[in-house]
């Protein structure tokens, strides 16, 4: 029997977030709006989930990313692939499993469909699922490719060659290097005070020494007597 494949479309920059813990958590959304028992989202199709959009600003306007195509362009696109298994549920059954209030589970189906999705393809777990468990791919150029090479190693060349190439990280490194610009020049500005200081007080000492010394007190009576 042929297995059915699960997918969970999500960003580069989540995915570093996703390494870093070594598992995929449940919908920290659902959390928020205080669901019973979140659910972590799958869907059945293999060209993209539609309701995996991102609402992204990009310090101009706010909008959203609907494509994987603007996700590469972005914030990067990547998803992680499991096969349907018994802890998975329909969007259907995770109704009543998840306790969702009613008038959210509509909403959730109302939204997806505005966007292009078809909830019939939606599958939920109630537990984190370990990255071990799970295959990678990058959508880079209009095709998917597999993040995990045949001896099991990461590709990181294609990993960072698409993050390198996003919006948000070609933006994070403007800003740094316009920080880093900014330090630079206060440094310049902190040395130069400091030289500036320096030569103060150096002019200060000179023109000190060069003054006639005060006499003190004895040689004052000692020229008092020598008047005489």
């Amino acid at each position: 029997m042929e297995k059915t494949l699960l997918y969970h479309y999500t960003s580069l920059s989540h995915l570093i977030e996703i390494f870093k813990v070594g598992k995929v958590f449940t919908s920290q959304t659902e959390k928020m709006l205080k669901v019973k028992k979140p659910g972590l989202w799958f869907s059945t199709n293999s060209k993209w989930e539609f309701s995996a959009f991102k609402r992204f600003n990009d310090g101009n306007k706010e909008f959203d990313l609907n494509t994987p195509e603007e996700f590469e362009k972005y914030i990067g696109c990547a998803r992680l692939i499991t096969n349907l298994n018994p802890l998975f549920v329909t969007f259907a059954k995770y109704k009543h499993k998840s306790k969702v209030n009613p008038l959210l589970w509509e909403k959730m189906a109302e939204i997806g469909k505005s966007k292009g999705a078809d909830p019939n393809e939606w599958y939920a777990t109630f537990s984190p699922i370990s990255l071990n468990n799970l295959d990678i791919e990058v959508y880079e150029n209009g095709e998917w490719h597999s993040l995990k090479k045949e001896d099991g190693q990461f590709d990181t060349e294609l990993f960072n060659r698409n993050l390198e190439k996003t919006f948000v990280f070609k933006k994070g490194k403007e800003m740094e290097e316009k920080m880093m610009s900014e330090v630079s020049k206060q440094k310049v500005n902190v040395e130069e005070k400091v030289e500036e200081v320096v030569e103060e007080k150096v002019e200060e000492v000179v023109e000190e020494k060069a003054k006639p010394k005060p006499k003190g007190i004895f040689s004052r009576v000692s020229s008092l007597f020598k008047s005489k």
